[in-house]
């Protein structure tokens, strides 16, 4: 089944890798924002590159033009995130188009809720939380411990 990772550079991405480690018998591709720092990790997953919208709105339109041709090129049943500002026009866009959306509140959120993990929870079909005090957050969410 083909799977698409969109994600934020960083921590982000290191959560959303960790959790790939876990995913056997996928076709992943990660989508995430270049960078001069960044490093592959490992040759196992193929990588797309967008702009970095830094909360500026024409970076932002763009990254939803990009957004709609990676989902319309890649084709992908299931859009997975853990996080950030790149992920949020993939999902607007893949709910449209029918796909399902599993969104992973980020480690690092253990009693306020993420901006992003605000915005997604109400388009996601499964929404994880890493600690149970988010339950309290998003009532809906699954806690299943974390990923690392």
């Amino acid at each position: 089944m083909k799977m698409l990772i969109p994600v934020s550079p960083g921590g982000h991405l290191t959560q959303s890798v960790f959790l790939a480690e876990k995913l056997k018998g996928y076709d992943l591709t990660f989508v995430t924002a270049y960078s001069a720092k960044f490093r592959s990790p490992t040759k196992k997953w193929k990588f797309r590159f967008v702009i970095n919208p830094d909360r500026y709105l024409l970076k932002f339109m763009v990254l939803i033009f990009q957004s709609l041709w990676i989902l319309l090129r890649e084709n992908p049943k299931v859009i997975v995130s853990t996080g950030s500002n790149i992920p949020i026009p993939f999902f607007i866009i893949g709910k449209l188009m029918g796909k399902k959306l599993i969104y992973i509140e980020s480690f690092s959120r253990v009693k306020t809720p993420s901006l992003s993990g605000r915005i997604l929870y109400r388009f996601s079909d499964l929404f994880f939380v890493q600690w149970e005090t988010m339950k309290k957050s998003y009532p809906n969410a699954i806690y299943a411990g974390r990923l690392a």
